[in-house]
């Protein structure tokens, strides 16, 4: 009940300092006109900003529709300032004093003859809108004592920075980020908000719908959000960056260099890590990023490669941790650009966890508890080159290469029934992959564009899991000779070839009606390889009878499609489509083989409703399919764990979803933003996993079901700024009904999971800043054998206050667990502080840093798989203090 009465409170607590305002809250007002040049047209674009006279109300800022109209919102019985700016056009500015009805008025702009005067209030941030890019001038919103792109960024209305470092504007994430733009390393978010220094960005602009081939925007949906950085003027011939160096007890220590240099024709940047602390420059999202998939299959296929479930133990007791990227751009004239970038890391962690399983349907209870040794070497290069030989031409070519040497030994404490076994583990993967991209984008006319792009990829991958242990503890389907010293190795190879290519043409015969035809498709084949042995002594191994699979598979896909969209009166879209998928496989493994061969229609359509730039409503719908991976069809069997046996299903098809989605969006640079989305999907004859255990020993093997099971997802979200502060409340809910299947008897589960967030952070210019966010998460999963209901409260309060040359930081991290089904309680916290001296001017930085001032030493958390439900406990990294010397190059 503790997480409960915290969430009360924290809610009661706000309602109580900010409910006066809106007690006492003035009238809404709506302020519209039209802004006209000397020939009475509308101009469209111009910046309309009332400033009001008292400063802690927020200010109104709108732009001109097509037409020259604009309208805002506007408090009654209250003096503004009027701003009108429109480039080319000499400014207006007047006082405007609104009283109790709303207002309409015209305004004729003078052509200018001098360069339009830059109008800029210190205490409000200037802000332009146009089209799809919101454009920020940061040095309205700062101090100058921030340090990093991520502080500055916070500070921004609309926009939020996460603790991972991620990037949100207007309810959707960044996608990329570029500098000058030019794509900065991989474009993710993250190396950006944690390198750039704050002193060197001028502007910060969010490009909505951007596409990386101007002309194609006209023609190709994108929902990509890029966020480009455009530096101060004097930074953009000359080095500029950090070195951050720090020390402390326990011998821990901290190198972190970042450099940058742009020039007209080149780029370089560097960034470097060397610490031995809790800090690492490259994680499982980090690595997603570096893959570039967004598509659900895609990134569930990377989610479930071994190189993933490597990266994902990020916790971690002690650390080594080496890390280094180069970027480098080269843009000799304006047809040409090369860009070559590597990163490499070299990693070594040692963790120490406890784990509580629970296995179904038996409910058999094994508590474990192991220690961990990570070593990992990852190296990824690319070179790209882009040729724009004029402007409606556009090719690109790219390759890269990616290594990554992974390596885990650990030692393991197994109790079942008073029973504890001891084994070793050691796993380890090497795999080696080679992608080649090439794409052309023409454009004929004003009505045909055409695209084209092909990608070659050869990924191969060598694996080993191996377990040793005084005693039999392996799954009796792992039949072993008798021994002093039981030893099992899993050994596998695997190699796949893809090919893929993209055509599309777009003919648009009206501007307000475009065809779209297109011809995708994919060639796969891959090769897998895998044997079980028994270790008997040092050097004899005995090859385990049903554990080897030699299996080749060549998978050829074909869509054509054609698509219709639709403008109707500016506002509404609508894009219909139907792709004809046609989908062949060829398994063999040994001397069999199997076939699977089909084809269908997959509809998709979308209605987008954008009132304007800031208002949207947008519905859409979509069939498509995922392929069974060939791991899933393999005949033989395979050893996942000394307890848990894998085989494969050679007769899977192809599973079909259907999804809906219904979204609305109401943003506001000032005042309430609405944000909701609605959800719902449908899983056609969906592959399961078909458990059989006896204990804790469980054969898994995948099975299709046939029949529909649906699933719901809804996410509403509001955002409150004000000029000083920002308050967002967030509400989740996904609710899913399927069928799991144990020792050949299907019952039904149901998972449901609701998460509710609260954000609350201040911007004042000379007072102590806070940052307050509390997520509450309710997961509840039953079946007819177990039922597990967790709730989780998070509590996140930082205040930062910079006092003259000095840098005040402290932040608490609370949580409290609560299993009710295990009965099981817990809480811990993590306490950081940071105190950083830097007198005006001085290229120095001095300061101290704390990690985990309590010493918090373990951390619980729970997850459900088809298998097990396992209830976790690791242990966190220990107290850490730090001196830190920092030089601003």
């Amino acid at each position: 009940m503790f997480p409960k009465n915290i969430l009360f409170s924290t809610i009661t607590l706000f309602l109580v300092l900010f409910g006066e305002q809106q007690c006492y809250a003035q009238e809404k007002l709506i302020f519209s006109g039209a802004v006209l040049d000397a020939e009475e047209k509308g101009l469209e674009g111009a910046n309309i900003i009332l400033y009001p006279n008292d400063k802690l109300k927020a200010l109104s800022f709108t732009t001109t529709d097509e037409n020259g109209r604009f309208s805002a919102q506007v408090l009654s019985n209250t003096q503004y300032d009027l701003n009108i700016t429109f480039i080319g056009f000499e400014p207006i500015k007047e006082s405007i004093n609104f009283t109790n009805s709303n207002t309409f008025k015209e305004f004729t702009l003078k052509e200018s003859a001098e360069e339009l005067e830059e109008v800029i209030l210190n205490y409000t941030p200037p802000i332009e809108v146009k089209k799809d890019t919101t454009t920020f001038l940061t040095d309205a919103f700062v101090n100058g004592k921030e340090r990093k792109l991520g502080a500055v960024l916070k500070k921004l209305p609309g926009i939020s920075v996460n603790r991972d470092g991620d990037v949100f504007f207007k309810d959707k994430k960044v996608d990329g980020v570029m500098v000058e733009n030019k794509t900065f390393f991989t474009g993710q978010p993250k190396m950006a908000t944690q390198n750039i220094p704050a002193d060197v960005v001028e502007e910060v602009q969010m490009i909505e719908n951007h596409n990386d081939t101007p002309f194609l925007k006209e023609f190709e949906s994108s929902d990509n959000l890029v966020m480009n950085i455009v530096l101060k003027e004097g930074e953009k011939r000359f080095f500029f960056g950090d070195i951050e160096a720090a020390v402390g007890h326990e011998e821990r220590y901290r190198f972190h260099p970042s450099v940058f240099k742009y020039s007209p024709t080149t780029v370089h940047n560097f960034i470097g890590d060397i610490n031995n602390t809790q800090s690492k420059s490259f994680t499982l999202s980090d690595y997603l990023n570096i893959e570039g998939e967004k598509s659900p299959e895609a990134i569930l296929s990377i989610l479930n490669s071994p190189t993933a479930k490597f990266l994902q133990n990020e916790d971690y007791f002690r650390n080594k941790h080496l890390f280094g990227g180069y970027n480098f751009q080269f843009n000799p004239d304006d047809k040409s650009e090369l860009r070559i970038f590597s990163l490499g890391m070299l990693d070594k962690s040692f963790r120490q966890d406890s784990n509580n399983f629970i296995y179904q349907p038996s409910l058999a209870v094994e508590n474990k508890t192991n220690e961990r040794n990570d070593r990992n070497a990852i190296f990824f290069g690319k070179v790209k080159y882009k040729y724009t030989p004029d402007l409606y031409t556009v090719v690109k070519a790219d390759i890269s290469y990616n290594r990554s040497q992974l390596n885990v030994d650990g030692t393991n404490f197994s109790e079942i029934i008073d029973e504890l076994r001891e084994f070793g583990t050691l796993n380890e993967l090497r795999n080696d992959k080679v992608l080649f991209n090439l794409s052309a984008d023409k454009w004929f006319s004003g009505n045909n564009v055409s695209t084209a792009s092909f990608s070659v990829e050869n990924n191969n991958e060598a694996l080993l899991d191996s377990w040793r242990s005084d005693t039999n503890i392996f799954s009796p389907q792992i039949v072993l000779e008798g021994t002093d010293r039981f030893g099992v190795k899993d050994i596998g190879n695997a190699k796949t070839t893809n090919f893929d290519f993209d055509l599309k043409h777009h003919y648009r015969p009206k501007r307000t009606r475009m065809l779209t035809f297109g011809l995708n498709g994919k060639i796969y084949r891959n090769n897998i390889e895998n044997s079980a042995f028994q270790v008997i002594g040092e050097n004899e191994s005995v090859s385990l009878d049903g554990f080897r699979n030699d299996f080749s598979n060549l998978l050829t896909e074909l869509n054509n499609s054609l698509s219709h969209k639709l403008y109707v009166g500016g506002n509404f879209i609508f894009d219909v489509g139907l792709v004809l998928q046609n989908i062949s496989w060829t398994d063999k493994q040994f001397s069999s083989v199997s076939n699977f061969s089909d084809s269908r229609f997959l509809p998709i359509g979308k209605i987008e409703w954008n009132f304007d730039e800031k208002k949207s409503i947008k519905l859409s719908y979509n069939m498509s399919t995922t392929n069974p991976d060939a791991q899933s069809r393999l005949s033989g069997r395979v050893i996942d764990d000394f307890n848990r046996v894998v085989l494969g299903n050679s007769i899977l098809e192809q599973p079909v979803n259907e999804r809906a989605l219904f979204s609305l969006s109401l943003f506001k640079t000032y005042g309430i933003s609405f944000y909701a989305k609605l959800g719902y999907r449908k899983h056609k004859d969906p592959i399961v996993q078909s458990i059989s255990s006896d204990g804790i020993n469980v054969n898994v093997s995948p099975f299709q079901l046939n029949g529909d099971f649906v699933s719901y997802d809804a996410t509403i979200r509001t955002r409150y700024n004000r000029r000083y502060w920002k308050l967002s409340l967030e509400n989740s809910f996904f609710q899913r009904n399927g069928i799991s299947i144990f020792n050949g008897l299907q019952q039904f589960n149901n998972s449901l999971n609701i998460n509710n967030n609260l954000e609350f952070t201040t911007n004042f210019e000379e007072a102590p800043n806070i940052e307050f966010e509390t997520r509450n998460s309710f997961l509840e999963y039953k079946n007819p054998s177990f039922t597990n209901i967790t709730w989780s409260t998070d509590i996140d309060f930082s205040i930062v206050y910079d006092y003259k040359d000095w840098k005040f930081d402290f932040s608490i991290y609370q949580n409290f667990y609560n299993n009710r089904s295990q009965r099981n309680q817990s809480y811990f916290n993590l306490i950081e502080s940071r105190i950083f001296y830097r007198k005006e001017d001085s290229p120095f930085e001095i300061g101290i840093e704390l990690y985990n001032l309590g010493n918090s030493a373990r951390q619980i958390s729970n997850r459900y798989t088809s298998v097990f439900f396992v209830e976790n406990s690791k242990r966190l990294f220990p107290r850490t203090i730090m001196l830190n010397v920092n030089y601003k190059l």
